[in-house]
């Protein structure tokens, strides 16, 4: 197995989702088969999922024979990314028949890049660990919403300094976002339903959930994997927090309620 990725643009968000993903969970199992890479992995407190399909069609070389899983060591794969910004080609190889036990990462530059940085050759031990998947049911949310990414990170961090819940409260008219359970005090903002890229609600309908601030600011820390954030709510229902990569792939992060 090997892929190659060689777009720019796109070797940033790669490296930007194992950055937020490595404070979820010591190891996170890469699923590669004919179209896809899939990764699917819970957070440390088991309050937050994520699910990530990158398509074929986003990498510059894509050789994938027969279906290949293999788990990382999440802290040591994302430094190795790291170094990748440095550099115009990332290459991932792995023969289950050669060297079952490490993954092989190479970080290369065209011949108009070699003045900036060498290339870079790394060979990362894998990991044995048992992975459990989940089915993930389809479903119909209450309200759907579109939002510039920058500005929803940045309201989860000003939220963030007032408390440790989030209070959602929706209608036809009005959205609004509560922080309570700190000791800084309250704060709550309306959002101007006119300043969202899209917004839909049952008729009728009025929302009211919470959710923990610290696990929805997870989902959030990365401005880089798309200009706009979807969110999808109901009630009694994890939120989901959508990221489209272009190419058909996308990253779904979804948080389960608090119930208050």
């Amino acid at each position: 197995m090997i892929i190659a990725l060689e777009n720019k643009a796109k070797l940033d968000i790669f490296v930007a989702l194992f950055q937020l993903l490595k404070s979820w969970n010591s190891c996170i199992q890469l699923c590669f088969n004919n179209n896809n890479i899939s990764i699917q992995t819970m957070d440390k407190s088991h309050v937050c999922l994520v699910n990530i399909t990158i398509s074929s069609k986003w990498f510059s070389q894509y050789d994938v024979v027969t279906n290949t899983n293999f788990t990382v060591d999440t802290n040591q794969f994302s430094i190795i990314l790291n170094y990748a910004l440095k550099h115009n080609k990332l290459e991932i190889n792995y023969d289950e028949n050669v060297n079952p036990d490490v993954v092989y990462m190479n970080l290369l530059n065209s011949k108009e890049f070699k003045t900036e940085s060498f290339d870079h050759f790394f060979e990362l031990p894998l990991m044995e660990v048992e992975h459990e998947s989940f089915d993930i049911p389809e479903t119909e949310y209450a309200v759907d919403m579109c939002i510039e990414s920058k500005k929803f990170s940045e309201l989860i961090t000003e939220l963030n300094v007032f408390g440790t819940e989030l209070n959602i409260r929706c209608s036809e008219d009005t959205i609004e976002l509560l922080s309570s359970g700190g000791e800084s005090g309250k704060m709550k903002v309306s959002i101007p339903i006119d300043d969202l890229n899209e917004y839909a609600i049952n008729e009728g309908e009025t929302i009211d959930v919470y959710y923990s601030l610290n696990h929805v600011g997870k989902m959030c820390t990365s401005t880089k994997l798309s200009n706009e954030i979807g969110l999808y709510i109901s009630p009694n229902e994890p939120m989901v927090i959508k990221y489209n990569l272009g190419d058909d792939s996308i990253a779904t992060f979804y948080v389960a309620p608090k119930m208050v």
